[in-house]
C-alpha cells in the first residue's frame, strides 16, 4: 500500500471535526476523465442520492447485502453524518456536463471503543475495474491510519468474488465467517 503525505506533527485527535483538506488530490486514470478525490462533506448529499440511485441492482445488491432498489433519506442522513475521525467518506468525483458527479465512495466508521474500523466500498458500474476502487481505498486507509486505526474490516456476500479478488490484491486477508451462510470477511491491518 503506497502511503499519502501524513499531516506533518498533527496529533490524531486534532483532525476529530477538521475536514482533511491534505486527502484531496486528482487521480488520472488511463483512458478517462479525471477524478477529483476528496472526503465527502454534508453538502454532498444530494450527489450521493444521484450516485446511489444510479447504481445497477446488482451493485447494490452487492454492496449492501440484500435487495433494495434506493437509499432512504436517513440512510443518506447517516452515511453523510461524519466527523472526519471516527467516521470518514472518501470519494472520487468526475466533472461532467450536467455538472459534478460522484463515481465512487470508500468509508470507515471506528468500531466504538477500538483502533478497529468497520470500512466498505462501492463504486459506479461504469467505473468498476479501472483502478478507482484502489485509489479510494488508498486514500481511505492513509486516512485511517493517520487517525489512530490499526485495522479496517468488512464483509462481502461469497457470491461477490470480484470485490474478494480484489480485497486480496490490496492486501486484506479474505476469509470465509463460519456458520454465516458464506459471508465472507475482510480485513486490512495498517
Amino acid at each position: 500500500m503506497t502511503r499519502l503525505d501524513s499531516p506533518a506533527a498533527v496529533a490524531p485527535e486534532a483532525l476529530r471535526g477538521r475536514y482533511p483538506r491534505e486527502l484531496e488530490r486528482t487521480w488520472q486514470p488511463a483512458g478517462a476523465p479525471a477524478v477529483s478525490i476528496r472526503a465527502l462533506r454534508h453538502e454532498d448529499l444530494a450527489l450521493e442520492r444521484r450516485f446511489i440511485g444510479e447504481l445497477s441492482p446488482q451493485t447494490l445488491y452487492l454492496r449492501v447485502q440484500y435487495s433494495v432498489t434506493t437509499a432512504s433519506e436517513r440512510d443518506l442522513e447517516r452515511l453523510l453524518d461524519l466527523d472526519y475521525y471516527d467516521r470518514l467518506a472518501i470519494a472520487g468525483f468526475v466533472q461532467e456536463a450536467a455538472g459534478e458527479s460522484i463515481v465512487g465512495v470508500s468509508r470507515y466508521a471506528r468500531i466504538d471503543g477500538t483502533r478497529r474500523a468497520e470500512c466498505a466500498i462501492v463504486v459506479a458500474d461504469g467505473w468498476q475495474g479501472r483502478g478507482l476502487g484502489t485509489e479510494l481505498m488508498r486514500t481511505l486507509a492513509t486516512a485511517a491510519q493517520n487517525r489512530a486505526i490499526d485495522c479496517l474490516e468488512g464483509t462481502t456476500l461469497a457470491e461477490n468474488a470480484r470485490i474478494a479478488a480484489w480485497a486480496r490484491r490490496f492486501g486484506f486477508s479474505v476469509r470465509t465467517e463460519p456458520n454465516s451462510g458464506g459471508l465472507i470477511v475482510v480485513r486490512l491491518d495498517l
